[in-house]
């Protein structure tokens, strides 16, 4: 049967399987609590693209870039950093009790007692971003998890390359020797204010750990864009 009816079938059906694609690209310190606050609303809102415009196929390009390069190899004190970071223990305690009242949303605990050492995150970050080269997204997504986890939660040293090492060997990477020594790029301009970053398709971003609403957003408004 041909005519206006059959035509319009024909499109209902193309437009239904018709195939968009999105590019994100995030921008990221290992040790920003808020990134990892970011990565579980980027995951949220990934999801509910999915159940909203199944045909959209995502893929996230990972910028690891280390915003405090002055951060001596061997580390700092964590909690002596902070304090003079933040001018008292009790500027420390009130800034953990807001990251902890964002992050718990988010499903996450943050162990802040545990962690001992504020690293120099160039190695971690090279490892992040040679990691994208061997994981597959969803594969990538558990491995930054368990970074973050390993620091927020085990209090782990991502400047200890033991440490590292072992990381990559749980995320099933096939590590290069010279990986760690990888240099990693400086902060992007219009970053360097601030992370996460998240930029869509190039068209647009948004800094900070936003909502999974207003990440959905944009990934909507930008897939309409390129239909």
């Amino acid at each position: 049967m041909k005519g206006p009816l059959a035509m319009s079938s024909h499109t209902d059906l193309e437009a239904k399987t018709k195939t968009a694609t999105l590019a994100l690209d995030f921008h990221l310190d290992l040790i920003c609590p808020w990134c990892w606050i970011g990565l579980r609303h980027l995951r949220a809102a990934l999801k509910e693209l999915h159940a909203q415009q199944p045909n959209v196929v995502w893929q996230i390009r990972w910028h690891a870039q280390t915003l405090q390069p002055q951060i001596p190899e061997q580390g700092l004190d964590y909690q002596a950093f902070y304090i003079a970071r933040l001018g008292s223990a009790e500027a420390v305690a009130a800034r953990r009790a807001q990251v902890q009242a964002a992050a718990q949303p988010a499903g996450l605990m943050l162990n802040f007692d545990s962690i001992t050492v504020f690293p120099n995150t160039r190695k971690i970050c090279a490892l992040v971003n040679a990691a994208q080269m061997q994981l597959a997204s969803e594969a990538m997504l558990d491995f930054v998890e368990s970074v973050f986890a390993a620091y927020f939660q085990q209090g782990c040293d991502l400047g200890d390359v033991q440490v590292l090492l072992q990381l990559a060997r749980d995320g099933g990477l096939n590590l290069q020797s010279d990986v760690l020594t990888q240099p990693v790029p400086a902060a992007s301009m219009g970053v360097a204010s601030g992370v996460p970053h998240f930029v869509f398709n190039h068209a647009c971003s948004e800094t900070g750990a936003v909502s999974v609403a207003c990440l959905l957003q944009r990934m909507l408004v930008v897939g309409a864009a390129h239909d």
